[in-house]
């Protein structure tokens, strides 16, 4: 088969949780999170910036998507909602288009409007930065006879909540246990979030034996959604005597007052060396 033309769109979607850069872009701060509560009238302001490498002319279009977080912490992106946590209403921002040369850095101002009719709790959306001209790439292919191209899309996305009245920021550590994963050992966590307000933690696993600790690791950051749950799965360190252990981890988070909270749990389990 002849000039046949293999199209695939890839769209790249930044978290907050990754790294600001993709190739030559930048995006600062990659996370914004305000208080509706410290405005002084029925709105609120911030900005970001976006950047490209000195070399690079690109141009980029802005729209905002609302989203939930999923039980794993990832975000799940809606181009409409009828939430009442929606903040696209509320949004205004300048510009919604622009291009970027020369390594100057473009900024970005957005808006939020119309406090007093948003909920109390947590409201949020996502601003989305793509490129209006996808980028084509043609790929090597052993069949002259088949064009292969490769067709790309840049979108960075930056996840802002707003929190509002009262509202309360509650982690809860629902469960620990550690298993048997073919032959790896493994643990198993269910988090909860009780208030109306995401909880974002981070956190450290110890390994003990005997009152003694043999190791410790870091566990993985993550957010909880308001009234939430969140599970995950972890490799345990291997290289374990046999034995009796037990596993404690422990997350901190901050409150809705800016306060560190620990959630700490344990569970024993047993390492068993076969010959």
């Amino acid at each position: 088969m002849k000039n046949l033309l293999k199209q695939l769109a890839i769209s790249l979607i930044f978290l907050s949780q990754l790294t600001p850069a993709f190739a030559t872009v930048k995006v600062m701060p990659t996370l914004i999170e305000l208080n509706a509560n410290k405005s002084r009238g029925d709105y609120l302001t911030t900005s970001f910036t976006v950047q490209a490498d000195k070399n690079e002319t690109v141009r980029f279009k802005l729209y905002p998507e609302y989203f939930t977080i999923t039980d794993d912490g990832k975000m799940d992106a809606k181009p409409t909602s009828n939430n009442a946590d929606n903040l696209i209403s509320h949004a205004r921002f300048v510009p919604n288009e622009f291009t970027l040369k020369n390594g100057v850095p473009q900024i970005v101002r957005v808006t939020f409007t119309d406090l007093k009719n948003m909920p109390d709790g947590e409201s949020r959306m996502v601003m989305f930065i793509e490129d209006v001209a996808a980028k084509e790439i043609l790929l090597p292919n052993a069949n002259k006879n088949l064009n292969t191209r490769l067709i790309v899309k840049t979108r960075l996305g930056i996840p802002i909540y707003v929190d509002k009245g009262r509202f309360v920021k509650a982690g809860n550590f629902d469960d620990l246990k550690v298993e048997k994963n073919n032959k790896d050992l493994v643990y198993k966590m269910n988090l909860s979030a009780s208030g109306n307000s995401k909880v974002r933690y981070h956190g450290k696993a110890q390994i003990i034996k005997g009152n003694q600790l043999i190791k410790e690791f870091p566990v993985s950051s993550n957010t909880i959604r308001a009234k939430g749950i969140f599970k995950e799965t972890g490799t345990l360190p291997d290289n374990l005597d046999g034995g009796e252990y037990i596993l404690k981890v422990i997350l901190t988070y901050k409150n809705e007052k800016g306060e560190n909270k620990n959630l700490i749990k344990e569970t024993q389990f047993q390492v068993t060396n076969s010959i």
